[in-house]
């Protein structure tokens, strides 16, 4: 027999995460997952504030599109690009800095610009071929549901 409720500890890389099975009124159980020590949702609005995230899908002549998942870290200004850190220089511009990259054919421009407001502080742009890429949220991002059964 096994137990249906109660908790299970679990790493993704050196991060350690647990996911609690609680009863819950009726025959029903609720289900809390912890990140690092956080609630999901604490963890999540502290990579917001943390991380800005950009989700870019290359076209190609090719059958399969190149997918790119680029962050910067705020604090320390690491630029990732699919979880790889990127050493890119950055160059002064006028109101800021441009660093670019080029991933394939496609080059990328990422502009820091001061918002000119003290409140919202530095603001932080992606050009894809010069082309402004949406900046993607990171909570409805970490909201989508994943199957574990999914084949990558």
């Amino acid at each position: 027999m096994f137990k249906l409720v109660g908790e299970d500890t679990f790493h993704i890389d050196q991060i350690r995460c647990i996911i609690r099975v609680d009863p819950a009124p009726g025959f029903k159980y609720e289900y809390s997952l912890y990140i690092d020590g956080k609630s999901h949702e604490q963890y999540t609005e502290e990579m917001t504030r943390q991380y800005r995230l950009w989700l870019y899908t290359q076209d190609s002549a090719a059958e399969t599109a190149q997918e790119y998942r680029i962050m910067l870290k705020l604090d320390t200004l690491s630029l990732y690009v699919n979880d790889e850190l990127r050493t890119e220089e950055s160059a002064f511009v006028h109101g800021g800095t441009d660093t670019k990259f080029l991933l394939q054919d496609t080059e990328f421009v990422l502009q820091a610009r001061s918002s000119g407001n003290k409140h919202d502080g530095i603001v932080h742009t992606l050009l894809a071929n010069g082309v402004a890429v949406p900046e993607a949220k990171i909570q409805e991002i970490m909201q989508e549901p994943v199957s574990i059964l999914q084949a990558n």
